[in-house]
């Protein structure tokens, strides 16, 4: 009995030894199993788009994270599913939403750099936000951007890195870079510069401080045509105010504006020029590299190299002045508008006149000469006789009147100097300039057994000569009329 007791007791102790190895050599595979599998699917996880995460527990596999699209979801789940040993795979991946058009954009301006709109992966937002750029934060995650999408943007941020201020946009496929540089060449180079993948388009609209161009004009005035203008002018200044710095007259031409160059320069020797014009038939001003220079011809009476003169008075520091007489004189009665006045003239007694169209009586010539000679001045040279050259015209006007009233009237004409208070020989000064004053127009067709002269020196002031303005009105020339 004792004997088969033992027996017994040593089969079950058997029995139980061998039912102990089976369930740790179960567990030991199941073990290794499970690891296969966590290894398999870590690998599956690591190649999504995002880093999905999976978990394994025994032969169940648990996804979760974020899937690019759902065509990387259904491949995520099919290699999972294909594991060996697996059994049940649980989805908890959430779908990355799309983005159409899949778009980016950067401004830049002080320095900084904008950035705005979607980005692929977490990996390259920590990649913009380590360029210093801000808004990286505010970029939203998106699906749906084309493939070698990082390269075309990385180019335009590059040369949108290159320029003072400007924007790059990479709308689906078409990169599109706008701002300002210094110059063309800096323009080109940085366009140049701009590598895009494969199946990308690229458009530019790059401006430049500097076009390069150099600032070279002409402006041309004509009595008759008025004023053209042709060439570059310099950055702010256009045909318009070239006109309107010239005393309101009609410019024309296509000249074109550059990105530099001061127009205060050109503006400045329009105005010196605008009280010339009635003196001259034509003038061109030229500026280049060289500096500004002028070339023109005078009108007929009026003394080129005198008017040379007193104009290099009024000019800019460095400007060049050729002034000529006419060579050719227009026929008496020959009409034209002048552009300076908005009227017609005719010439005649060798000048342009506007028309005196009025009866040739005793009180018509003594009131249309002094309506004259109160809207002109006879302008005298310091000390002299002599009339400058701004008062051909007044002249050539004066004569007009008095030869209508000459020989329309039977009148006869004293004219009379008058001075100021100032100064010795102020009787004689001013018969001189009477005489040259007769002189003057009888020159210009006025018969001269009609006409005198006098000197009245300043013995009939018609102003305060405490003033200067009084002592100029007092400096003038008068004419008296007469019956036969």
């Amino acid at each position: 009995m004792g004997v088969v007791m033992l027996k017994v007791v040593g089969g079950v102790i058997l029995i139980a030894a061998i039912g102990g190895f089976v369930l740790w050599g179960a567990s030991e595979r199941a073990a290794g199993v499970q690891a296969a599998i966590s290894e398999r699917a870590q690998s599956v996880a690591e190649n999504a788009v995002h880093g999905v995460q999976a978990e394994v527990s025994g032969r169940d596999i648990r996804i979760s994270g974020l899937a690019d699209t759902e065509a990387e979801r259904d491949a995520l789940l099919g290699a999972l599913n294909e594991i060996e040993g697996a059994r049940v795979v649980t989805d908890e991946l959430k779908i990355l939403p799309l983005a159409k058009p899949y778009v980016m954009a950067a401004t830049r301006k002080g320095g900084q750099t904008l950035l705005q709109g979607n980005v692929p992966t977490e990996d390259l937002r920590a990649v913009f936000a380590s360029s210093g750029a801000s808004g990286v934060e505010g970029l939203t995650l998106a699906s749906g951007a084309p493939e070698r999408w990082e390269k075309a943007i990385g180019a335009g941020l590059k040369a949108l890195s290159q320029m003072d201020e400007g924007s790059v946009s990479l709308n689906g496929t078409t990169l599109r870079l706008t701002g300002l540089v210094e110059e063309p060449s800096e323009r080109d180079a940085l366009l140049a510069s701009v590598a895009l993948p494969d199946g990308f388009a690229f458009e530019s609209d790059i401006e430049t401080r500097d076009d390069g161009l150099l600032v070279a004009y002409e402006i041309a005035f004509d009595v008759a045509r008025g004023v053209t203008v042709t060439g570059t002018l310099p950055d702010g200044l256009d045909v318009d105010q070239i006109g309107k710095a010239l005393g309101g007259l009609k410019a024309l031409g296509d000249a074109v504006t550059v990105q530099k160059g001061d127009p205060e320069v050109a503006l400045a020797a329009l105005s010196a020029l605008k009280p010339w014009l009635p003196q001259l038939g034509n003038l061109t001003f030229a500026m280049n590299e060289d500096g500004p220079s002028l070339t023109g011809v005078v009108a007929p009476n009026v003394d080129a190299a005198r008017l040379s003169d007193q104009m290099k008075a009024t000019l800019a520091e460095g400007t060049t002045l050729s002034l000529s007489a006419p060579t050719r004189l227009p026929e008496d009665g020959a009409r034209r508008v002048n552009a300076i006045t908005g009227k017609q003239e005719q010439f005649q007694f060798g000048a342009w006149m506007q028309g005196f169209d009025f009866p040739p009586t005793l009180s018509n010539c003594a009131a249309q000469t002094e309506r004259f000679l109160a809207s002109v001045k006879i302008n005298f040279a310091s000390g002299v006789a002599d009339f400058d050259a701004s008062s051909a015209p007044a002249v050539s006007g004066l004569a007009v009147i008095m030869d209508r009233c000459i020989r329309g009237a039977n009148l006869v004409a004293e004219i009379a100097g008058h001075t100021d208070n100032t100064g010795n020989g102020n009787f004689e000064r001013s018969a001189n300039r009477a005489l040259f004053v007769r002189a003057a127009v009888v020159n210009r067709g006025v018969p001269a057994n009609a006409v005198s002269a006098i000197g009245y020196g300043g013995s009939k002031p018609i102003a305060d000569n405490g003033t200067e303005a009084g002592r100029a009105a007092n400096r003038r020339v008068t004419v008296r009329w007469g019956q036969r």
